[in-house]
This record gives structure tokens, C-alpha cells and sequence, in this order.
């Protein structure tokens, strides 16, 4: 069966054409699909992938080529990751392929450049560009992305080029100067854009210093060309750390829990955290089991000071990477401990629990359901577990279609981790029946009993 958008440029060149116009007109639209498809007034629609193919193709005139994704990305649903695959397949068969031998394998690459390769017969803009996508990666790819960034920055230099050089001593040259460096008597800050790096000095410890380096960072997440997965390195003279048990003891941790110990700067700490949380990123010099979302520190330091914060660490919980991310679980003892399970906060439990997969069991968190009231929230949870499961999806509205058997057997299986993170395997659970107060055996019995 044909499908209802062009799919291969030849005998639709003229179409093409016009979508490219169209793109740099503004009148090119994406379309609501998984396809990347196109639609531009008065035309078939068209498929992402085909009319990147064709400009490739074109006579390449590098400031016409950048403009022109450029605009794509702002037309596209996903920005630049609607479209980065035919790109990087460009560069593939034009660059890594030609020039670089693969000693590796496809998942463990380990590129040198050939024996028999003419760097100078590569066109120069070829390797601009290949250094424009890489920026492109690291500005608007998941954090992951930044492989493929590395290993063309690795390419351009290996070609000779010494433009990686350049970017690594004064970045993009896209940010204005005073975004990307602040000095007072108190702070020295600067920052990089093509590496993603942002490098604190704070000599003097106080609000003034703390409050400066702030605005700077927020300065620059404020700007959409610096990348959204980034390393903060900091240091000064204070260390302290916050309560939270597996948590790095490293600058960026230090500094967000020396700022929120001046309430005055608790305002520029929340604008931080929303500003810095996205989903899929990260700080770039965390990793494995320490990896870490943007807005981490912040977060944890300002939702153990008080209420007013509960809001913010379930904006936290929502935008966490449940599969690769599990250093907030010590921030769910850390709050536990430090403001029980009441109405209040009993919602945000529950969200710091359904952020990571099998929340691991503390004995802590599980003498905080002994009593009558919490028990009897944890059960109305269980009753209405749907709603409190989707409320970490905003978008989600209730149907008549909710309780399916597909559905109910996904909150089965989550409810069971929620009750393994409280009261631990499920083998202890009759013992903990036997054990419970008489008057409270029947609540244990209801949470502990799996459901028909």
C-alpha cells in the first residue's frame, strides 16, 4: 500500500522545492504523528527524513544549509530530534565512513582515521557543519547524545581542524559575553557552551556570593542555546552536605546546600530548579549510580526545609527517569524522617516512591505506618491507586475504558513495589499480619492481601 506522503525525492523534486521554501517561509507545519511528517498548504504531506535527504543533496552552501535547519527545528514537533537521524546518516556515508576506520563495533565504536585518507579533500564546510550538528546534540539531544557530540568532535580534529580548540576556549561565540562570564570580589564565573560546562569560584562565603552565582546560572538556562545536560563544577570554602544518604560529596551537591542555608535566596534556588528540570537530562559529570537530574541538589536542599517546597518535589518526581535514575530513594527517607506521613505529605511520598522502579525498602519508612490514620491513607491510596498513579501524568483525563485488565494488572504490579518499598518482601507479610495490634489487623490484612 502507497503511503499518503512522499517517501523518495525522485519525481517529487519540485515538491520538494516547495517545502524547502516553505520551511524558510514559516508555512511548513508538523504534523501530530510518530511519522516526523510534514504538511505545507496546497501539498502532499511529506516525510522529515525525505526532504533533509534532498537538501543534503543540493549544492552545499553551508549558511544556507545551517538557516535552513534552523528553521526546521523550530517548525518540527520535537525540535532537532525529529530530524537528526538522516543527518547523522549524511555524515556517516560522508565523513565517518570515507575517512575512519572502525576498530570497534557498533556499540562499542573505536574510530581512527584511515591509512589511506586525504583530509584535505574533505570540503571544509563539510567539517563546519559536522561541528554545528554536534552542538546541535548537546544543546537539544538527551544526555546520551553527547557520544555521538564527542565523536565528532573527535573526527573534526583528527581532519586537522582546529575549530574543536577554539570552542573549547570561548564556546559557541553564539551566547552575548556577559552570559557566559561573571566576576565580582566574591565569585568567578564562566561558562562553555559547546562542552556544556559551568565552572564556579567562590572565594568569600555569604548571601551576596551565593545570590550572584544564581543569577548567573539562571542566566544562562534562560537562553535555549546552552545545552540542557551540563556539568556544574564548583568550589569554595564551606562543604556542607545535605542529609540525604547517597548523595556525591561533590561541588555541585556542596553548592546548592551552602545556598539554601540563606532563606533569602530560596526564591532564586525554586526559579533554578524549574529552569534546570527536563526530562532525559542530566548533569554530565554524575554518573552511574550517583547519575542525577538538573535541579537535584536544589530540590532535595529546599523540599527538606518546609512545606512550601512539597509542590516542587513532585515537579521533581514527575520529570525523574524512573529506569535510569534511583539516588532520590535516600531523599525519600530523608523526608520521611524529617516530616512523617501526614495529608500533607503523604501525596508527595507516594510520588517519590513511583519515581524510581522497585524503590528499595527502608525499615525506617516502615514504622511510619503502625498507626490507625496512616494505614487508613495508605488503604484509600490503594483504592484509588489510578488516580494517584496518573496524577504523575497531567495530561491524563478518565475514561470509561480505565479499568481494563491491562491497566489494572500495570497498578497491580506498581502497587506491589509501592508495598514492598513500605513493608519489604512479600514472604514477611503474613508475619506482619500476626504481629499487628488487633484493632489494626484488619487494615493490615486489607493492604497485605493481594486483590482477586
Amino acid at each position: 500500500m502507497r503511503p499518503d506522503y512522499i517517501v523518495q525525492i525522485e519525481g517529487n523534486e519540485a515538491v520538494l522545492d516547495a517545502y524547502v521554501a516553505g520551511v524558510f517561509a514559516g508555512t511548513c507545519q508538523a504534523v501530530a504523528t510518530k511519522r516526523h511528517l510534514l504538511q505545507l498548504p496546497g501539498y502532499e504531506l511529506c516525510l522529515n527524513s525525505t526532504l533533509v535527504d534532498y537538501v543534503l543533496q543540493q549544492p552545499f552552501v553551508l549558511p544556507r544549509v545551517i538557516e535552513f535547519f534552523e528553521q526546521l527545528r523550530k517548525v518540527s514537533a520535537r525540535g532537532f530530534n525529529d530530524f537528526h537521524y538522516p543527518v547523522d546518516r549524511w555524515l556517516e556515508a560522508t565523513i565517518a565512513t570515507p575517512y575512519f576506520h572502525n576498530a570497534g563495533d557498533q556499540w562499542h565504536p573505536d574510530y581512527h582515521l584511515r591509512a589511506d585518507a586525504n583530509p584535505a579533500s574533505l570540503p571544509p564546510d563539510y567539517i563546519h557543519f559536522m561541528l554545528y550538528v554536534a552542538l546541535c546534540h548537546l544543546k537539544y539531544g538527551p544526555s546520551y547524545a553527547s557520544v555521538t557530540a564527542n565523536r565528532y568532535f573527535d573526527f573534526a580534529t583528527a581532519l586537522g581542524s582546529d575549530e574543536v580548540a577554539r570552542l573549547k576556549q570561548f564556546g559557541s561565540g553564539k551566547l552575548p559575553p556577559e552570559l557566559t562570564a561573571y566576576t565580582d570580589a566574591n565569585v568567578h564565573c564562566t561558562a562553555n557552551d559547546a562542552f556544556a560546562t559551568i565552572r564556579i569560584k567562590l572565594s568569600t562565603e555569604g548571601a551576596d556570593g551565593y545570590r550572584a552565582v544564581l543569577k548567573f546560572i539562571n542566566g544562562l538556562l534562560q537562553n535555549e542555546e546552552f545545552p540542557r545536560s551540563y556539568a556544574i563544577e564548583f568550589s569554595g570554602r564551606a562543604k556542607h552536605w545535605l542529609p540525604v544518604k547517597g548523595l556525591p560529596k561533590k561541588g555541585v551537591h556542596a553548592l546548592f546546600a551552602n545556598a539554601a542555608r540563606y532563606p533569602e535566596l530560596h526564591p532564586l534556588l525554586v526559579k533554578y530548579a524549574q529552569l534546570a528540570m527536563r526530562p532525559h537530562e542530566w548533569y554530565s559529570n554524575l554518573d552511574g549510580e550517583q547519575c542525577a537530574l538538573p535541579g537535584t541538589f536544589a530540590v532535595f536542599a529546599l523540599g527538606l526545609q518546609s512545606e512550601v517546597y512539597f509542590d516542587l518535589v513532585q515537579q521533581y518526581m514527575r520529570a525523574v527517569d524512573e529506569e535510569h535514575q534511583e539516588i532520590q530513594t535516600g531523599f525519600t527517607v530523608a523526608f520521611v524522617e524529617r516530616f512523617g506521613i501526614t495529608d500533607q505529605s503523604f501525596p508527595v511520598f507516594i510520588a517519590c516512591l513511583l519515581s524510581t522502579q522497585s524503590h528499595k525498602h527502608y525499615k525506617v519508612v516502615a514504622e511510619h505506618f503502625s498507626t490507625r490514620p496512616n494505614l487508613e491513607r495508605l488503604l484509600a491510596c490503594r483504592r484509588d491507586f489510578a488516580r494517584y498513579y496518573y496524577e504523575e501524568q497531567p495530561a491524563y483525563e478518565a475514561t470509561a475504558d480505565d479499568d481494563n485488565s491491562e491497566e489494572e494488572g500495570l497498578f497491580e504490579y506498581v502497587w506491589a513495589d509501592v508495598l514492598h518499598a513500605i513493608f519489604g518482601p512479600t514472604k514477611n507479610y503474613p508475619k506482619l499480619v500476626r504481629a499487628a495490634p488487633e484493632e489494626l489487623r484488619p487494615l493490615y490484612t486489607e493492604l497485605l492481601t493481594p486483590q482477586p
